[in-house]
């Protein structure tokens, strides 16, 4: 998602233009979270550090977690 959202800045255009997506609402959502994540990863300085965007988890995920959970759903 940080690629498009630099993209996105780089050429001047929307996320969702970036993507391709036609639907107008699908388009304002996705272009709704690229948003949110650029500003859950800037700092005060107006830094962008996208390490910070993690997912809210504690407990540390292995390949073998997504083996497991890709052959349970998939």
């Amino acid at each position: 998602m940080a690629q498009v959202i630099i993209m996105a800045k780089r050429y001047q255009k929307r996320p969702s233009e970036i993507m391709n997506i036609d639907n107008d609402y699908l388009a304002y959502c996705f272009d709704e979270v690229a948003l949110y994540l650029e500003v859950e990863a800037t700092d005060d300085k107006g830094h962008i550090n996208w390490n910070k965007i993690r997912w809210k988890d504690d407990i540390k995920k292995t390949n073998k977690d997504l083996i497991d959970f890709i052959q349970k759903h998939g």
